[in-house]
């Protein structure tokens, strides 16, 4: 039986640790920043602020007419085209989106709540690269490389004008009989904005967004953790995660609901109101700086065309917030994983301790009393099981050695079993009852995983004294140090019931547990030091009472 035991939980957690181990590696960020053109740009400044209209989804655009009346494309009699760079800085109170006139694309787009990492510059969605690259946010891929060139490197005409509380932004491009048009929308919405593209004559193209997602800290390249970079698509109600490493070339899909890029934090996605198929496209990057090193992967994220030259939709550029997922449709996203259940009511309890606590450490501290208390009728249970079984092990060690001699014969085994469960039954011991609390306590494992690693409200909130970020590993491993050290105590004042060999093997589980959770997140290993505290006491408090009151231990 404990052998089962001690198998069931080093394969559980051997199983999390694999599973973080194998996340993709985080390649070196490409060191060079995109530039404008610094003797022939000139910014123009757009601020606009919250209006009095209701929060909620942005108004899809309907097909065919201008972005909020629609977007169309005529052919000119006359080339359209700007003079010099311009920059178009739209300043909203969740971000700050910088779009360039340059191919008409997204050039920045900073989240002002949240930084890259601790005391730094916000984070930024639009991932670093080359300065001569031309494909940002919303650029136009088509078959033909001459109007993709065209397009992409194009100073496009832009005006702006406001339109019922919300602010727009048009480009306008016309050269070589080829007319475009492009428009971006920002209402109310957080991180939520209406795009739409119009090319006349109708011709084949897409646009697309990445490649991949933000650049990340340096805390967060170290991290095992973090998995940056993986498509999402949802498409005929079905949701998908497709790995950037394993991203077996173009991926195309009909039905799209959304498709994008991702993070374990963040998302980037368009949600087409008009349009044609969805594609995945993965690029690889060689990094200048070290031509050597394997070549990253990423992906774009693309949506088709219709066959009349136009799209629209919407664009999702923000944190993966719990509340503000579900709200726009897109709760999937969130991948608590298996137990995800147990994640989402484990977070939304924290929220609500974290307006008392007013810190995320004393939170889970608060929380995991709530789960002891709520868990204590099966644990003491357990331990009182474990407490008879120690005090019957020296008629079961009589019983196993009454058929020593016939160890390989399954007709004496199973009649060395029958006498077993007998005297069990006499003595009124459930053997499995120590199994429950440790079954039970698997699931909650895995839901405070899955939460630390993918909650963002934790993403970078404080504990105490070292502990800057619960979502990631302890830097000086102290927790994992004193976890382990409660563990060893924990095993030690517990009951014995099996022979010393077994004891022995026990005590190996500290160790085991120790280095794995040495790189898993600091919250994840307070939720388990408390635990082992608070067993600890309860252990401590039982086996004086059983001293004292010996005769409570028969009626129990």
């Amino acid at each position: 039986m404990e052998k089962r035991i001690f198998l069931a939980i080093v394969i559980s957690i051997g199983l999390l640790w694999i599973w973080a181990a194998v996340a993709p590696k985080i390649f070196p960020e490409l060191a060079r920043k995109p530039q404008p053109a610094a003797t022939s740009t000139a910014a123009t400044r757009t601020s606009t602020a919250p209006t009095t209209t209701a929060p909620g989804l942005s108004t899809p655009v309907p097909a065919g007419a201008t972005l909020a009346q629609g977007v169309t494309a005529a052919v000119p009699a006359a080339p359209i085209a700007a003079e010099r760079v311009q920059l178009t800085v739209i300043d909203r109170p969740d971000y700050v989106a910088t779009f360039s006139n340059r191919g008409a694309q997204m050039v920045s787009f900073k989240l002002k709540k949240y930084q890259r990492q601790r005391g730094t510059d916000p984070v930024e969605l639009v991932k670093t690269r080359p300065a001569d690259y031309a494909n940002y946010p919303f650029f136009i891929t088509s078959t033909n490389p001459a109007l993709h060139n065209q397009l992409n490197h194009a100073l496009w005409a832009v005006s702006e004008r406001d339109d019922r509380g919300a602010h727009v932004i048009e480009y306008r491009y016309a050269a070589g009989g080829i007319s475009a048009t492009k428009s971006f929308r920002f209402g109310d919405s957080p991180y939520l904005f209406d795009y739409a593209v119009a090319l006349s004559p109708a011709t084949p193209y897409r646009i697309g967004i990445g490649p991949g997602i933000r650049n990340l800290g340096a805390d967060e390249k170290d991290s095992r953790v973090v998995m940056t970079g993986n498509g999402v698509v949802k498409a005929n109600d079905k949701f998908k995660v497709i790995n950037r490493l394993k991203s077996a070339g173009i991926q195309t899909y009909s039905g799209v609901q959304y498709l994008g890029v991702e993070d374990n934090y963040f998302m980037t996605v368009l949600r087409p109101s008009k349009g044609g198929d969805g594609v995945l496209s993965p690029v690889r990057t060689v990094n200048p700086a070290n031509k050597k090193e394997e070549p990253r992967v990423d992906l774009f994220a693309n949506i088709n065309a219709a066959s009349d030259g136009t799209m629209n939709g919407e664009a999702f550029f923000g944190p993966k917030e719990t509340k503000m997922m579900d709200q726009y449709g897109m709760g999937d996203a969130l991948q608590f994983g298996w137990f995800g259940l147990i994640a989402r009511f484990f977070l939304k309890a924290l929220v609500w301790i974290h307006q008392f606590t007013k810190n995320y450490g004393f939170a889970i501290i608060v929380l995991t009393v709530l789960i002891k208390i709520v868990l204590y009728p099966l644990q003491h249970k357990s331990i009182v099981s474990m407490k008879k079984m120690q005090r019957v092990q020296p008629k079961v060690e009589a019983i196993k050695a009454k058929f020593k001699k016939s160890k390989t014969d399954p007709d004496q085994r199973q009649k060395m079993n029958v006498e077993m469960m007998a005297l069990y039954q006499k003595e009124g011991i459930n053997p499995m009852a120590g199994c429950l609390p440790i079954v039970l306590q698997l699931p909650i494992l895995w839901g405070f995983y899955n939460l630390l690693s993918r909650a963002i409200e934790l993403r970078g909130a404080p504990f105490m004294l070292w502990i800057h970020d619960l979502s990631d590993k302890d830097p000086t491993y102290v927790l994992p140090v004193l976890m382990t050290a409660t563990m060893f105590i924990q095993t030690y004042i517990t009951p014995a019931t099996g022979d010393p060999s077994q004891r022995r093997m026990f005590l190996f589980m500290p160790l085991i547990f120790g280095f794995l959770f040495k790189d898993f997140p600091s919250g994840l290993v307070l939720y388990w030091l408390v635990q082992n505290v608070l067993t600890i006491v309860q252990q401590l408090i039982m086996n004086k009472w059983w001293k004292n009151h010996p005769e409570e231990l028969q009626t129990a």
